[in-house]
């Protein structure tokens, strides 16, 4: 048998192998360990909010490490498949049930190397920065068990939730597993709208929008809401009793914003800053933004500067007109921000009319930001119009190495 003909026997011996003993390790492992007849999914019912539902009694061990992650699809930590090791997990799917979204929930991922050989984890990938995953050691003996031990941070979110995590491994029969992660996120305090959004209001006029928010114990209250704002909105706070939402009692407080009559012509923004007397969620705060029009007009009022990398050059324009072709002049133009090396200038469309004006910005990308967002100023001589704000999105993106 010439050299290159027992290599290839060797390596497929070596597979058959591995086939032979992964049909072995399940048998194993099904007579070995004790499986669950199913998920149990825990209900949060009310008075019983502060319980850890859907793993009671689990706690992730203080003494485990992280096991290392990295983003990005082909993980360079991995060293591939080595050995006939074979990584056979009790569940690859567990459920949190219904939980809060006030703390982190442990749950476990109950494995065993089935195989003939030792079973080396290589990396943990989780989908999510939401989702832990953390193990005391990486190499497993065969016939030794093991726990994933996975941590998930519920806040901020609201639903149905899932996550899967990816395993790499040194094993030649089946070196890549996933797990997945389920979960039914209810929020202390429910809050609706996310953000509350005005549409356009004439100079002079008010409108009023409301926030409703969701308490789950009998005497929930908003105890307080205040904006730095005051000049532009004005805040209410209405008792709206117990109510039913989507099958559940929950006891209503709504916050009434106006925009007043006094709001000079501008975009605005404010964050409504809110105290409840929910010993788990007492302060947060909420998004309100709205558009006052007088006589001038931005075209257009947000300026979009797409995706960027670093070392890239940019020019935008924005025009800035009477309506009532009155007239006016710029006195300044600026935005404070450390991503971009811009310029600003402006110049009137008829020099002698000058009831419209080109609004240029042009520079270059200096640092990276995944979610760019800021203000550019205008100052003009326009009574209770002298500033008009717009804003600037976009994501500038490092340079390549």
């Amino acid at each position: 048998m010439n050299p290159t003909t027992k290599r290839l026997t060797n390596q497929l011996a070596k597979r058959l192998c591995a086939v032979s003993i992964t049909t072995l390790g399940v048998l194993a492992f099904g007579a070995g360990a004790h499986v669950s007849g199913g998920v149990n999914e825990t209900v949060v019912q009310p008075g019983h909010e502060g319980h850890n539902h859907g793993n009671e009694g689990g706690v992730a061990p203080a003494s485990v490490t992280p096991i290392p992650t990295r983003p990005g699809n082909a993980p360079k930590e991995a060293q591939g498949p080595s050995a006939n090791s074979i990584m056979l997990f009790k569940e690859t799917t567990v459920s949190t049930g219904t939980i809060l979204d006030t703390e982190p929930v442990p749950v476990e991922f109950e494995f065993k190397n089935t195989g003939g050989e030792a079973l080396e984890i290589q990396l943990v990938k989780p989908s999510c920065g939401c989702t832990v995953p953390e193990m005391d050691k990486k190499t497993f003996e065969p016939g030794e068990t093991g726990i994933l031990h996975v941590t998930f941070d519920p806040s901020g979110k609201k639903g149905p939730i899932s996550r899967n995590i990816t395993i790499y491994t040194n094993s030649l029969s089946k070196p890549v597993h996933t797990i997945f992660l389920h979960s039914y996120v209810k929020p202390v305090v429910l809050t609706e709208p996310r953000i509350l959004s005005f549409e356009m209001t004439q100079k002079g006029q008010s409108a009023t929008k409301e926030f409703k928010i969701y308490g789950r114990f009998d005497g929930f209250k908003v105890t307080r809401a205040t904006t730095q704002d005051s000049d532009t909105f004005g805040i209410e706070i209405v008792d709206g009793g117990k109510v039913e939402k989507d099958g559940e009692e929950l006891w209503l407080q709504i916050v009434r914003v106006t925009m007043l009559e006094s709001a000079k012509p501008d975009n605005h923004r404010t964050e409504i800053t809110v105290r409840t007397n929910e010993d788990k969620k007492p302060l947060f705060s909420m998004a309100v933004v709205g558009r006052v029009i007088g006589d001038l007009q931005l075209t257009p009022v947000r300026l979009t500067m797409g995706r960027l990398v670093v070392g890239d050059e940019f020019e935008r324009e924005i025009t800035l007109k009477s309506k009532s072709g009155k007239g006016f002049e710029i006195k300044s133009i600026n935005s404070t921000n450390v991503v971009l090396d811009a310029e600003y200038t402006a110049s009137p469309v008829d020099p002698e009319k000058r009831d419209e004006w080109v609004i240029k910005v042009a520079g270059t990308v200096i640092h990276p930001a995944q979610r760019f967002n800021a203000q550019l100023h205008v100052v003009t001589d326009v009574p209770d119009e002298e500033t008009m704000t717009v804003q600037m999105y976009g994501q500038l993106q490092p340079k390549a190495p």
